[in-house]
């Protein structure tokens, strides 16, 4: 085997990046949550187009709750509501 050389340390002997803050659980759902909500959303206006009443509700109930759990889960990544709200916000320079 090749010699690898010495193991890397960083100068203080502290670790160079950061361990995660966040909860991949978290993340995770807020991601599947709303690619789910997407996905209920096309199939209830598919469902709308082609005249099937049914599934057209459950696609859109579906997707009422999936964008509602995903906002949960994205609340409690970020780990207070005013954060949520100050990302609905946009960017805090004007715009031209």
């Amino acid at each position: 085997m090749k010699d690898r050389g010495p193991e890397f340390e960083s100068y203080y002997g502290k670790p160079v990046v950061k361990a995660p803050v966040w909860s991949p659980l978290d993340i995770g759902g807020y991601l599947f949550l709303g690619g789910l909500a997407g996905a209920s959303s096309v199939l209830a206006a598919g469902a709308e187009l082609t005249a099937r009443p049914g599934l057209a509700r459950a696609g859109k109930i579906a997707a009422l709750g999936a964008i509602s759990a995903s906002a949960a889960a994205l609340v409690h990544d970020l780990g207070r509501p005013e954060r949520f709200a100050n990302m609905l916000r946009g960017s805090s320079r004007p715009r031209r």
